[in-house]
């Protein structure tokens, strides 16, 4: 009989566990079938469960909270010790347990003056610059705080020490140069490294301090425990600032003390090279030692690239120099690509951003303004925050200035839309004001050069060219605005205001225009005052506001009799007048301008002042004083752009004039009265046939036709004048021809019809009834041919239904 297998210990386990496992699940299940019998059991059991889980959530928090109280305590001892043992992090977490045990607020300042110095030899071993920078930035801030709390003191030189390299190296050299200068009082800090720091800031500093460096590194230099290699390191830093000042020769000797090893002799060619770059700059373009010179340099740079060890600093400084070689002897595209190649291998370096400026601004000049643009773009965002900027081959503020000069380079050679996108990144890098100036000068220079460029007749684009001038005028109006706005307590403010209201007013906006004039005038009681006054009562009479106008412009003429400004205020003030029909204050002010003393016949007001006077002498019908005034304003003026409108208001008047005589002639009772006035009717009808048809040789032999609204409604009008000048002189056959102009060269036009209907008359006078209704029907057919949406009132007396009942009635003549 086979044996039984033998349970193991586990199945001998479970075996005696089910009898329990099967109790409590049980009482489980009796529990829950309990409990859910009625709503009240299952709240109440509800509720137990609740309550021990809070139990054990209460007892775990007890032995966590037991846990935490069983940390050892730290002191700011121990967190002193662990950083001078350059144990960082441990120093870092004993600060930390110390600020969440605190024992002795005493120990605040300590606590930041050790997070202070961990900061700070972090720094020294990031690997990027900018970090680096950053850093020490951080840096500062807690020793600048640890300053002003109480620390051991005996850590006092140490705290003074760190704050000004951390300061310096942070980028804020100003202040680091502050708290050094004092610390090298104090016998109990490293004098050598705090002559190196300084030397170090105030080369730094945004506009560099060269005789200060040339201090503190000739002090460096004298200190006896000077080692080799920071004695090799403070000579080159001597040899570079004194090339800086122009001091080339005594540079020069500075090269043959340093030592014979791979690195110092790596110095030497590199200085050596770059001193004869500065000597060939201060040399003319076309002396014959410049060329030598830029090769002697190239050569030494090519010698310092090969012996620098770690293909570092000194090869990105080489490669950067060679670039200026091929640059100063004219050789751009060599230039442009030696930049490019420290570009693209040492990006986040100062000789990378250097060189990329470089590269912009030969892009610009050879005319790659889209890689030019870009290069720039690049150089912006790797300057990120100037706080923390720092270059030594280019300062801050020599970094704006020549971004400043390549955005003025690119308004000067209106390229504004380039000028326009350099300056969106600028905000990051100048301050706000500084912002918003360029872009308002950007604005106006390129609202100005659209509107001059709009004056050229020839181009087909001209009104939509002036039409997108009077837009930046307008953007730059509101842009010296907001300048006034931010300059509200300095001298600039009315001057900023000054220039809004008139690059609005240039811009057509003239409401704007009048608000800013009158807060100009709020403000500035002597500056520009007639000026204002004048350019606020133009604005007001565009706008019609007459009565307005007229007061400012009564104020400027009055308070300011002697300002130059108060002979175009009359000239404005005669316009307003004219519109009230006050002419005999518009003359006056007229003949005030045409007698007065101060004007004489060459300034454009006096000239302005006798076409204005013509004008309305014409239009209080005083035809033969105004033909008088206007002949003289052309005889002096034949290239005035009043001239042509002035030789065309002549012919209206002899035009006009002859209608006395005619009417006259009309009703003379003897012959010898008809006879007298005939000849002077014709005299007046000469004239003006006369003058109409110099206006229309003026216009067409101008080579470019009728090129503006206004010179092509004066030739229609001369064509048509003529002919009715030629009618009234009993001229039919001449009249027919000079209306057959306006037939032939304005078909599509309503005013046409006017021009069938005298022909028509013409051919009834020349007693050719069938070719006076043939014209008539060509007229019916130019009418038919004409848009259904043509507006005939704009040139003619009728609409269309009117011309179509006159011309069926004239067909039946």
């Amino acid at each position: 009989m086979a044996d039984k297998p033998t349970p193991t210990r586990d199945a001998a386990k479970e075996q005696a566990d089910a009898p329990v496992l099967q109790s409590l699940h049980d009482r489980l299940g009796a529990v829950l079938h309990w409990a859910s019998a009625s709503r009240l059991r299952m709240a109440l059991v509800g509720s137990v469960a609740i309550t021990l889980l809070g139990g054990v959530f209460a007892v775990w928090s007890y032995l966590a909270h037991l846990a935490v109280d069983q940390e050892p305590p730290a002191t700011l001892e121990m967190a002193l010790e662990a950083m001078d043992n350059r144990e960082f992090e441990e120093a870092r977490i004993l600060i930390g347990r110390m600020q969440r045990h605190p024992q002795d607020p005493d120990d605040f300042g300590g606590g930041l003056f050790v997070l202070g110095s961990v900061k700070a030899s972090q720094a020294e071993s990031e690997w990027s610059a900018a970090r680096q920078r950053a850093m020490y930035l951080v840096a500062a801030r807690y020793l600048q705080k640890a300053t002003v709390l109480e620390i051991p003191a005996e850590r006092e030189s140490q705290l003074v020490f760190l704050l000004g390299k951390s300061l310096i190296r942070g980028s804020q050299p100003q202040e680091g140069i502050s708290v050094l200068t004092k610390a090298l009082l104090r016998e109990d800090l490293p004098t050598i490294k705090i002559h190196v720091l300084l030397t170090e800031a105030y080369l730094a500093l945004p506009d560099p301090d060269y005789e200060a460096a040339l201090r503190h590194n000739e002090a460096l230099l004298n200190d006896p425990d000077l080692s080799d290699e920071e004695k090799s390191e403070a000579l080159v830093v001597k040899a570079e600032t004194m090339g800086q000042l122009g001091q080339l020769e005594e540079a020069a000797k500075l090269l043959q003390q340093l030592g014979s090893g791979h690195s110092q002799q790596a110095l030497a060619k590199s200085l050596s090279g770059r001193l004869a770059i500065a000597t060939a700059q201060q040399l003319p373009e076309t002396s014959p030692e410049r060329q030598p010179l830029l090769e002697q340099a190239q050569a030494d740079l090519r010698e310092a690239q090969r012996l620098d060890p770690l293909s570092g600093k000194l090869t990105r400084q080489a490669m950067y120099w060679i670039g200026k070689c091929y640059e100063m002897q004219g050789d751009h595209p060599a230039a442009i690509g030696e930049y490019d190649r420290i570009g693209k291998l040492y990006g986040d370096t100062p000789e990378s951003l250097v060189a990329t400026l470089s590269r912009a601004d030969l892009m610009r000049f050879s005319g790659n303004k889209p890689k030019a643009l870009a290069a720039y773009r690049s150089v912006l965002e790797t300057v990120g925050d100037p706080v923390t900027y720092s270059n030594h081959l280019l300062s801050l503020s020599e970094l704006r200035k020549r971004l400043i000069n390549a955005h003025a380079s690119f308004v000067d050679a209106n390229e504004f839309e380039e000028a326009m996108r350099l300056l969106e990144q600028f905000p990051e890098l100048f301050d706000q004001v500084q912002v918003i100036q360029m872009r308002a000068n950007t604005h106006e220079q390129w609202g100005l050069a659209d509107i001059h460029e709009a004056s050229d007749t020839t181009r087909r684009d001209s009104s939509s060219l002036a039409k997108q001038g009077r837009h930046h005028l307008r953007a730059a109006g509101r842009a010296y605005e907001l300048l006034a706005q931010t300059r509200f307590a300095t001298p600039e403010f009315t001057k900023d205001l000054w220039r809004a209201a008139e690059d609005y007013y240039l811009g057509q906006n003239y409401t704007h225009a009048v608000r800013v004039l009158e807060e100009y005038l709020h403000y500035e009681a002597e500056l520009r005052s007639a000026a204002a006054l004048l350019r606020l009562g133009q604005s007001l009479l565009t706008i019609n506001e007459t009565d307005s106008a007229i007061q400012a412009l009564e104020q400027c003429i009055d308070m300011y009799p002697r300002d130059v400004s108060v002979y175009q205020a009359r000239l404005e003030c005669v316009r307003a007048y004219m519109q009230q029909n006050r002419v005999e204050e518009a003359e006056q002010l007229l003949i005030t301008n045409l007698t007065g003393e101060a004007l004489w016949p060459e300034s454009p007001e006096w000239r302005d002042s006798l076409f204005a006077l013509g004008q309305l002498l014409h239009d209080t019908g005083r035809h033969e004083q105004a033909i008088a005034k206007l002949e003289e304003g052309v005889i002096r003026y034949p290239d005035a752009a009043q001239s042509l409108m002035a030789r065309y208001t002549i012919a209206r008047s002899f035009h006009s004039a002859a209608e006395e005589p005619a009417q006259k002639v009309r009703d003379a009772k003897t012959e010898n009265e008809r006879q007298k006035n005939r000849k002077l009717r014709d005299y007046y009808l000469e004239g003006a046939l006369e003058n109409y048809l110099l206006v229309q040789r003026m216009i067409t032999l101008e080579g470019h036709g009728a090129s503006t609204p206004l010179k092509r409604n004066l030739l229609r009008n001369c064509y048509m004048m003529q002919g009715s000048v030629l009618f009234q002189l009993r001229r039919y056959e001449d009249a027919r021809r000079a209306y057959a102009n306006v037939s032939t060269l304005y078909q599509n036009e309503p005013f046409v019809l006017e021009s069938f209907v005298h022909i028509a008359n013409c051919w009834r006078r020349l007693d050719q009834p069938l070719k006076a209704r043939g014209t008539i029907e060509q007229a019916k057919v130019v009418l038919q041919r004409l848009p259904r949406d043509t507006d005939f009132r704009i040139s003619t007396n009728f609409d269309r239904q009117y011309w179509d009942m006159l011309l069926k009635e004239m067909s039946k003549w």
